[in-house]
Parts: C-alpha cells; sequence; structure tokens
C-alpha cells in the first residue's frame, strides 16, 4: 500500500544566515591558504628585488615600494570578475600576488588605478615569470 506523502513532515531548509556564515568560515581558510603562499612566493612586493641595483632601475620605471604590503588580484581574478564565485575558484596563486601599497592601489604605476599593467608570461599566472609594463617602459621577471 502506498504511503500518503500530505502526512508526513517535511524537513526546514537551513537558515540562510547559517548557511552563509557556514560558507564564508569555508572561504577564510581558502584566502588564508593562498594569500600565505603568495607571501613566501612574493615576499613584500613583487617588485621589490634583492638586487640594489636593479631595484633602483625598477624603482625609476615604477616608483619607489613604500606603504604595507597587500594581496592584489590578477587578471581575471580581479574582485570585480569574481564577486559571488566560491572560494577556491575566486582566490589562486595564479591568480594573485603580493605587491607594496604604492604598487597595488596609490602611487604612479598603481595596478589597480591601471597606470601599469601586468601579463603573465606562462599559463600558471603569478606563478610564473610576468612582465611589468607603464609608459611604454617594461621590465620582465627571470624564471
Amino acid at each position: 500500500m502506498p504511503i500518503d506523502t500530505s502526512q508526513l513532515p517535511y524537513a526546514k531548509p537551513e537558515p540562510r544566515k547559517k548557511a552563509t556564515a557556514s560558507e564564508r568560515r569555508k572561504g577564510r581558510v581558502v584566502v588564508q591558504d593562498v594569500r600565505l603562499t603568495c607571501v613566501e612566493r612574493d615576499r613584500y612586493c613583487r617588485l621589490y628585488v634583492l638586487d640594489a641595483s636593479l631595484r633602483r632601475d625598477l624603482w625609476q620605471m615604477f616608483g619607489q615600494c613604500s606603504g604595507r604590503s597587500e594581496w592584489a588580484h590578477f587578471g581575471a581574478k580581479r574582485r570585480s570578475h569574481t564577486r559571488g564565485q566560491e572560494a577556491v575558484i575566486r582566490h589562486t596563486t595564479a591568480g594573485s600576488l603580493m605587491l607594496c601599497e604604492v604598487h597595488h592601489r596609490t602611487g604612479e604605476a598603481a595596478y589597480d588605478l591601471h597606470r601599469m599593467t601586468i601579463e603573465a608570461l606562462t599559463d600558471r599566472g603569478c606563478d610564473g615569470p610576468l612582465r611589468f609594463a607603464r609608459d611604454g617602459k617594461t621590465w620582465t621577471e627571470s624564471e
């Protein structure tokens, strides 16, 4: 004999606030892991090189590193392109790099203000070498 399902209680769905908070907590773990990996790879700023003479040349082209170190999203992984996506898709080491405050968002060569362009030279994105350009001047990282 078939069961009359009209009399069975329905399970209440999880409250939206609780589900959103759970997703945010999961996302935080991804963010912390990816950012830590980027810090280990890039240190303070991707344009702060250890060779003092090369650093001087770079700073003449792109301005001197200054301010705090910031996590910058690169290319198609810019925050404006990835809103609403899951954290594991949105945040990757290939799609992000560390830049100082000046090179990221406030200086004459700020990436977020589109005053400087950054181009990945391999399909590995920021995990591989990058080319930085501003006002016709370029610098390419070596592997």
